[in-house]
């Protein structure tokens, strides 16, 4: 043990020696003088205040061996930042702090507890804590300059809301509230019919209370905002306006919400008309595609319905077509839309259905539509229907290609006898299909 001892205190004291001697003072200065060089570079990169600070840390840190390093910034009318590297709440507590300043005024800190207090001197991290303030004055303009331009930001992200708002758009809009001059963070809550179910968003540090919400058209929305110190009337006022936007713009999205389902919708039946049918499928095609998914599509004719109006009156056949629609939205499934092409066709569009579930489904719609239409007739006279069933991309790779295979399918069926579907056949090399399956 003596021995090991000795060998312990030879190497100790030839450390000593080492880092006394002129060439470890060298590699110390060349160690702090490339830490203050990496400094300098970061402000030219152009990132924002909470990277900055981070990387302070990793430079500090890679040049100057460290136990913990902490910058934490203080900046007016910017929210709060820190980062620091290790854990160890005791000993930041206790290292020497160096003021960051910017423009006069304190902006935060730097505390630094090195493994070597020679690599980490007073004066090193003196120069090491101007070299961050220097960089900070950069940044800090550049951020304030990018608040106040965060208000005609503001107003141009509100007005893509009238149009068709998505939850997208919302949460951009309340980072660029938690932007504006003097803000320190925003929430933004929204109930509304354009959007689905309600949606609360927070940007920035979180604001103290929840936001009043206002009654709209088709919903409600909240705007609230945290303050800091130097927030005036002003700034309060400039809110107050942009929430009015805000409103406004859900407003008339509402209205166009409303014109558009009023432009979609079979008078008759309150369903989904052809415009409905082809905005959907269109749809459901492209997200299929996306995601490599099926969609079916039900091609649906009522038998012999010239016989209904020309025997019953129009009026009976236009409550024939009323129960058929009714029947269809009962026994379709929930994400299912049901659409009316004209006179007696019908279409379903069912995103995600498979061959074997739409036969299945084809088949309920089939089965039960002379019990569903038999309070609108008279005893005797069954109505029954025809289907045709399409599924992407087995039997058609567009729209178009798809309703034109349900549609020869349905007739199909009706040749074959009525009463019954069938399914289209799938693609052959020449890109047609054909007819097959029947039930």
């Amino acid at each position: 043990m003596s021995a090991l001892r000795d060998l312990g205190q030879r190497q100790h004291e030839a450390l000593g020696v080492f880092r006394s001697s002129e060439e470890a003072r060298l590699l110390t200065r060349l160690a702090q003088t490339e830490c203050l060089l990496e400094l300098a570079k970061l402000p030219s990169m152009r990132v924002d205040l909470a990277s900055y600070a981070g990387m302070v840390v990793g430079v500090v840190t890679q040049f100057v061996p460290s136990r913990s390093c902490l910058v934490a910034l203080d900046v007016r009318d910017i929210p709060p930042i820190e980062t620091r590297y290790g854990s160890a709440d005791d000993e930041v507590a206790h290292a020497a702090r160096h003021a960051l300043v910017v423009d006069g005024e304190l902006a935060g800190e730097l505390a630094v507890v090195p493994e070597a207090a020679e690599l980490a001197t007073a004066e090193f991290l003196r120069a090491v804590a101007e070299q961050v303030s220097s960089g900070l004055g950069i940044l800090v303009e550049s951020e304030r300059l990018r608040r106040r331009a965060a208000r005609d930001q503001t107003i141009r992200l509100v007005e893509v809301l009238a149009d068709v708002p998505r939850v997208e758009d919302l949460r951009t809009l309340v980072e660029a509230l938690a932007l504006l001059p003097h803000a320190l963070g925003a929430r933004l809550d929204v109930a509304h019919s354009t959007i689905g179910p309600g949606v609360s968003l927070v940007a920035g540090m979180a604001p103290s209370e929840a936001p009043e919400l206002v009654e709209i058209s088709g919903g409600a929305v909240g705007v609230s905002i945290r303050w800091s110190s130097g927030a005036g009337t002003s700034e309060r006022e400039d809110l107050a306006r942009i929430v009015e936007t805000i409103e406004d713009a859900f407003v008339k999205a509402e209205e166009r919400r409303r014109l558009r389902a009023d432009a979609e919708t079979d008078v008759l039946t309150g369903i989904g008309n052809r415009r409905r049918a082809v905005h959907v499928l269109s749809d459901a095609l492209r997200l299929a595609a996306t995601g490599e998914e099926c969609v079916g599509l039900v091609y649906l004719d009522l038998d012999q319905f010239k016989k209904v109006n020309d025997t019953l009156g129009h009026d009976v056949g236009d409550q024939v077509l009323v129960a058929f629609a009714s029947h269809l939205v009962a026994t379709v499934r929930a994400g299912d839309v049901v659409a009316r092409l004209g006179g007696e066709e019908f279409v379903v569009v069912c995103p995600g259905l498979t061959e074997q579930a739409g036969v299945a489904l084809a088949g309920r719609i089939v089965d039960a539509t002379a019990r569903a239409c038999a309070h609108v007739l008279p005893d005797g006279w069954d109505q029954t229907t025809s289907a045709g069933l399409a599924v992407y991309p087995l039997a058609a790779g567009d729209p178009d290609a798809l309703l034109r295979a349900a549609d020869r399918a349905l007739y199909a069926a009706k040749n074959g006898g009525r009463n019954r579907c069938c399914v289209a056949e799938h693609l052959v090399p020449d890109g047609h299909a054909s007819p097959r399956r029947w039930r």
